[in-house]
């Protein structure tokens, strides 16, 4: 038997150095797509047994790129998040897609804290003042800087991520947390932490200072939050997204914060990445702007590649990993 290829779309100097570090993994020729482009992509699909997808989300394995590549026994992506695969198109050949849930949701928590705290405190607005040798010390509060406990945070999806925020808030004093998921959350939830299960997304918004955002983006979450939520949220609420940018109505929110129909919101996620060259979030002096690096940390990185290797391990001795997010329960036969 000849031996397996994986083809990867991530950029070579992000798998590349732990690929080579990680011990054991059985014999297999690992190639990377280069340039990095859907053209490239579709040049050389047809020749992977394995797909390792792109860690940074650019290059996407979509139907055609999925139609092609008809030796392709499994798909890993090596991030939570999968919105770059066609998960529908890859169930209906039987190619199993599994991602890394959980291995950046401590970046990805510590992030979401911190830019809370920086929109609370406008924190931006205030460097800016004082680098231009601005003294507002006096009008802080005129303007409505508070105190994280004594805000009520509502967390839109109760995941690793959302767990991990919930835990850091409460460090932090907060005694009013509110959250939203579709499923059954563990009992432990409940225990050690001050949360209240709300039934819907929109008493969440209503009730909330501030919503962080931590669901998958599919068809049921997709502008989830739209402007009706928004104004629920009112003008001293705060938005932050690091889930994904078409979970939120793009044009509802530039809009929202225009107008100040709520306070301001803080960006990891976009619709369209890389957000580069002018754009229109750069009008605004109340939000906060980040490339989709919340959950990039060097820690978070190697963890998320690491168990994509290990699901690989997995996958190229006949094994199906876990964590199979489009419900298909065997490797794919190969169409050779």
């Amino acid at each position: 038997m000849s031996t397996p290829i994986v083809l990867t779309t991530s950029p070579a100097d992000i798998v590349v150095p732990i690929h080579r570090t990680t011990p054991g993994l059985p014999e297999h020729d690992f190639r990377v797509v280069d340039p990095r482009s859907q053209e490239e992509l579709l040049d050389r699909i047809a020749e992977a047994d394995f797909l390792l997808g792109d860690w940074a989300g650019e290059v996407r394995l979509d139907r055609p790129a999925l139609a092609a590549a008809r030796r392709c026994r499994l798909i890993v992506q090596p991030t939570a998040g999968y919105d770059s695969i066609d998960i529908e198109a890859a169930r209906t050949l039987g190619i199993p897609v599994v991602n890394a849930p959980g291995a950046n949701a401590r970046a990805v928590a510590e992030w979401t804290v911190m830019a809370i705290l920086m929109l609370i405190k406008n924190a931006l607005i205030n460097h800016e003042r004082t680098v231009r040798g601005e003294w507002w010390m006096l009008a802080a509060a005129d303007e409505g800087v508070r105190d994280l406990g004594s805000r009520t945070v509502g967390i839109l999806g109760m995941g690793r991520i959302g767990q991990g925020v919930a835990r850091r808030l409460h460090a932090f004093g907060v005694e009013r947390i509110l959250y939203h998921h579709r499923s059954a959350v563990p009992p432990a939830l409940t225990t050690d932490l001050p949360l209240e299960r709300v039934p819907d997304v929109d008493e969440l918004c209503a009730r909330s200072d501030v919503l962080t955002v931590h669901v998958p983006l599919d068809r049921d979450t997709r502008n989830l939050i739209d402007r009706r939520r928004l104004r629920l949220l009112g003008p001293d609420g705060v938005l932050v997204n690091t889930a994904r940018g078409a979970v939120v109505d793009e044009d509802a929110l530039h809009a929202a914060l225009t107008t100040r129909e709520i306070r301001a919101a803080a960006l990891d996620v976009f619709s369209q990445e890389p957000l580069t060259g002018p754009h229109r979030w750069a009008e605004l002096d109340n939000v906060f702007l980040s490339p989709h690096l919340a959950g990039s940390t060097v820690e978070a990185r190697a963890a998320m590649v690491g168990a994509a290797l290990r699901a690989l391990d997995d996958g190229l001795r006949g094994v199906l990993p876990g964590n199979v997010v489009n419900g298909l329960g065997a490797l794919r036969t190969p169409n050779r």
